[in-house]
């Protein structure tokens, strides 16, 4: 995995708004921050760059500072868009990491990008140390919970006007970001019929 380090005045600010996250789930201490600091490590990684990759195991948690990302898996010999996050997310393959076992999907780097990273040694050093850290890693995980069961409601309810509205609205950034064909993979929509969506919604004036 090729990685370049930040200056270290990108390091301090990342590290702050991790933190920062973390502080609006559940109050911690200066003691607990300070050992959470410790076992980070912040890297700039590049364009195209996996993350984890299909049948590795997932060992690290990773908050994305800047960047665009996406985990895909293969059906049929097509890869099919499962997940995608941008600043201010976290980023794993949560069946390989929670569970220790070989990934069945891949995250991919879509930009050059700025990662800050927990191992699974450390994350589960620091529940163990420090209880209160359970409480955040709890409410970290119903947040992505909601957002899974909202992309599951979504598949099963809505149209393809519909699912693409509301994936704009939810990521806003995303959206304007990411190629077309992978968003339309996650929306299990056609890359023609997504096409089709957005270009009525451009012609009234619904997106630039």
């Amino acid at each position: 995995m090729f990685l370049l380090l930040l200056p270290g005045s990108m390091k301090e600010e990342l590290y702050d708004r991790f933190i920062a996250s973390l502080l609006e789930a559940c109050p911690i201490n200066d003691e607990i921050i300070r050992f959470i600091r410790q076992y980070l490590l912040v890297k700039k990684f590049p364009k195209g760059t996996h993350l984890v990759s299909i049948g590795k195991t997932a060992d690290k948690l990773f908050y994305v500072g800047k960047g665009l990302v996406r985990r895909y898996y293969y059906l049929d010999g097509k890869e099919v868009t499962s997940g995608v996050a941008a600043e201010g997310d976290m980023v794993l393959s949560i069946q390989s990491f929670l569970n220790q076992i070989p990934s069945s999907e891949t995250i991919e780097l879509m930009e050059d990008s700025e990662l800050l990273f927990l191992s699974y040694p450390d994350l589960q050093r620091l529940y163990y140390k420090y209880p209160v850290t359970n409480v955040i890693g709890r409410i970290i995980c119903e947040k992505y919970l909601v957002i899974f069961d909202e992309r599951i409601r979504s598949l099963r309810m809505l149209n393809a006007e519909e699912r693409y509205y509301h994936f704009c609205k939810q990521y806003p950034t995303i959206c304007a970001r990411m190629p077309l064909k992978h968003i339309a993979s996650y929306l299990g929509l056609s890359r023609f019929t997504l096409s089709r969506v957005r270009g009525q919604k451009i012609k009234t004036g619904l997106l630039d």
